[in-house]
C-alpha cells in the first residue's frame, strides 16, 4: 500500500514536472512570436518613414535638375542630410545604362555574365533567348535560341514579343529567366536607343563590372571628356562610347536613405525634364518602383 502510494506521487511529480515545462515551452514560443512581431513592426514603420524621405529626395532632385535640363546628361551622385537621416541621389541618363533592344549580343552576354552571375554558356544562351524575343523573326538563334515552339514545349501561355520592349518588367516573360536574375541585371537596364554605352552617363560600378577593371568607372568620371578615349580600350571600347550624352530624355534617380537604425532603403524613379502643361509638377514621372530594403549601397550590383 505504501509503495503504490509512493508511485501515486512519483507519476504525479512527473506529470507536473512535464506540465511545467510544457508551459514554459509556450511562454517561450510566445516571448519569442511577440519579438518576432515586435521587430516586424518596427522595420515596416522605418519603411514607411523612409520611404516619405526617399520620395523628398526623388523631388528635391528634379527640382534641381530641371535647371540643368538642357545641359548634356552625365552620371552624378548627390548627397543630402534630411534631419537625422543620410541620403544619397544617384542621376543615370538613360544612355549610361544597356537597351536590350539595340545591345550587341557580345553587351548582353558581358551583362548576364559579369553583373547576372550566369556562367558563361548559361549567359550565351540567355542572351540569345532575349534578342530572339525581341527580334521580328522566328527563327531561334543558335542552339539555345527560343521562338513560339520553344515557348509552347515550356507550357508557356506568353510567346516572344517580336517587337522592341517599352516596358522592361517584359524580359520576364523570356524563357529561362528567373525572378532572381531579372532582379540582378534591371537595374543596369535602359531604353534608350543606342547600341553602346555612353560612359560619361554611365555608373562607375556599371563601368568596373563589364570591364572586369575595378576603379576604371572612377578614373573615366574624373578625367575630363578629351582624354577618355585613351582609357577606353579592349572591352571597355567595345561596350562604352566616349561621345557626351545628349541633354534632354529620360533619367533614372535612384535614391537610398539610411536611417538611425542604419537600415539603408532605396527607391528609383523614371522621370522626364521635358516640360509637361497637363502634369501637376514641371517634370513627368514615368515610373515609380516600390521602397525597398538593402544590405548597403555598396552591394547595389548584387542585390
Amino acid at each position: 500500500m505504501r509503495r503504490a502510494s509512493q508511485r501515486s506521487r512519483g507519476a504525479a511529480l512527473v506529470l507536473v514536472l512535464w506540465l511545467v515545462a510544457a508551459l514554459s515551452l509556450v511562454v517561450l514560443t510566445s516571448a519569442q512570436g511577440m519579438r518576432l512581431q515586435t521587430r516586424r513592426i518596427g522595420v515596416e514603420l522605418d519603411r514607411m518613414r523612409s520611404e516619405q524621405l526617399l520620395d523628398a529626395v526623388v523631388q528635391l532632385g528634379a527640382q534641381r535638375l530641371m535647371s540643368e535640363r538642357n545641359t548634356p546628361g552625365r552620371y552624378r551622385e548627390w548627397h543630402m542630410q534630411l534631419g537625422d537621416a543620410a541620403a544619397r541621389l544617384e542621376i543615370v541618363p538613360a544612355e549610361g545604362l544597356v537597351d536590350v533592344n539595340v545591345a550587341t549580343e557580345p553587351l548582353l552576354e558581358a551583362v548576364l555574365e559579369k553583373i547576372g552571375g550566369l556562367p558563361q554558356g548559361e549567359a550565351n544562351i540567355m542572351a540569345s533567348r532575349i534578342k530572339d524575343f525581341i527580334d521580328p523573326d522566328d527563327a531561334p538563334r543558335g542552339a539555345g535560341g527560343a521562338e513560339a515552339p520553344q515557348y509552347r514545349a515550356a507550357g508557356r501561355a506568353v510567346m516572344p514579343r517580336n517587337a522592341p520592349v517599352d516596358d522592361l518588367s517584359e524580359l520576364q516573360m523570356v524563357l529561362g529567366m528567373t525572378p532572381q536574375l531579372y532582379g540582378i541585371i534591371s537595374p543596369h537596364l535602359g531604353v534608350n536607343g543606342q547600341a553602346s554605352i555612353s560612359v560619361d552617363a554611365a555608373p562607375p560600378a556599371l563601368i568596373d563590372q563589364l570591364t572586369g577593371q575595378p576603379g576604371l568607372g572612377a578614373r573615366i568620371h574624373s578625367t575630363p571628356l578629351e582624354g577618355r578615349a585613351d582609357l577606353l580600350t579592349g572591352v571597355a571600347a567595345e561596350f562604352f562610347s566616349a561621345n557626351a550624352s545628349r541633354a534632354g530624355g529620360a533619367l533614372k534617380l535612384r535614391a537610398l536613405v539610411r536611417t538611425p537604425e542604419g537600415r539603408w532603403w532605396q527607391r528609383e524613379a523614371w522621370v522626364d525634364l521635358s516640360e509637361r502643361p497637363d502634369t501637376l509638377t514641371p517634370w513627368t514621372t514615368l515610373s515609380l518602383d516600390p521602397t525597398r530594403r538593402m544590405p548597403s549601397p555598396q552591394q547595389e550590383l548584387n542585390p
